[in-house]
């Protein structure tokens, strides 16, 4: 027989009303109370009837996150984050790997509709098939946050860091160091973030006048293989870049094994700048400088943003958050040998 708040509130000779704050940590009871409160629930025995409580707030209490690669460390970071966030306001999390298929993004979308989620927080495919669907479910009062892609037609919140300023800071680093002649392995182009770091990049050349021909700069969609062969095109040539800038973790991880491949002796031939922090880029042998973005920052502002359209569900104008990357110097590069 399951325990109910009746036999906790009996067992404590205390009202049930006391016994529902206490175990959903609303105010009202003291916290020597809650502590007795809850220490009695385990005791019993007694289980929270989520869906009991969903049924009451019309609330199911779970979010869906729509990622394109729960592989990529980037997606990881950023889920944990929103997780500790959520799971302190007793949120359950769904999540949607998409691996940029438009139709999978699709029947996701479905999926967590028909589940009568409170909120989505998303990365939308890169191809950005689904737009009038992300439209309709906002019209429909589908709380929504964007994260890692900024999607202007969407009227909804999001958080992104600044790309272009990224990749423009890392060549301007270089340009600092005495690199001339610069190279670079990009996104997808039709994704936010792959055209955003590209563009940063291009702009950067232009201002500190780099040398920088149009087959050293090479898309490798984000893949490490993509990334790796054209890496090797690019370093075999008998004209090559003197410093490289791989614009995610993927496509740094490939960057690396072709320059290894290669025997190509980084820094002392060859600079290398990556993108994001993967625990691989502290250990390799050198250490790779890098690009981080504040992972932990971007998933609780998402978490928050999204707590917070559905708990006060005031309709406002869209929160655009954007955050700043920062450098970090390892041991992949160093001054230009000229």
């Amino acid at each position: 027989m399951k325990t109910s708040i009746k036999d906790i509130a009996k067992s404590l000779d205390i009202s049930t009303t006391t016994v529902s704050k206490a175990l959903n940590n609303k105010p009202g009871v003291s916290h020597e109370m809650r502590m007795k409160v809850l220490k009695k629930a385990k005791e019993l025995g007694y289980v929270v009837n989520s869906l009991a409580r969903g049924m009451k707030t019309s609330k199911t209490f779970t979010v869906g996150v729509l990622i394109s690669d729960i592989k990529n460390p980037y997606f990881s970071e950023v889920i944990s984050s929103i997780e500790r966030v959520l799971y302190a306001k007793k949120y359950n999390l769904i999540i949607c790997n998409v691996g940029e298929n438009p139709g999978k993004e699709r029947e996701y979308l479905e999926l967590l509709v028909s589940k009568k989620v409170d909120g989505i927080i998303a990365a939308p495919s890169a191809e950005g098939q689904n737009l009038s669907v992300y439209r309709k479910l906002i019209r429909y009062g589908m709380k929504i946050v964007l994260f890692d892609r900024l999607v202007d037609s969407i009227q909804a919140d999001s958080v992104v860091v600044d790309n272009r300023s990224a990749t423009y800071e890392a060549v301007k680093y270089l340009d600092n160091l005495g690199h001339k002649k610069i190279g670079a392995i990009y996104g997808i182009e039709g994704s936010y973030t792959g055209h955003e770091r590209l563009k940063g990049f291009l702009e950067a050349v232009k201002d500190f006048k780099i040398e920088c021909h149009n087959d050293w700069v090479r898309s490798g969609e984000f893949k490490e293989e993509k990334s790796y062969k054209h890496a090797i095109e690019i370093l075999s040539k008998k004209d090559r870049p003197g410093a490289i800038i791989a614009m995610n973790n993927f496509t740094t991880l490939g960057v690396m094994r072709a320059v290894k491949d290669l025997n190509i002796k980084v820094p002392d031939e060859l600079s290398v700048i990556g993108f994001d922090n993967a625990e691989w880029m502290k250990v390799c042998s050198p250490a790779v400088t890098t690009v981080v973005q504040p992972t932990d920052v971007i998933g609780m502002t998402a978490a928050t943003l999204l707590l917070d359209a559905i708990e006060n569900d005031v309709p406002n104008l869209p929160h655009h958050v954007v955050l700043k990357t920062s450098l970090l110097e390892r041991e992949s590069v160093a001054p230009s040998g000229k």
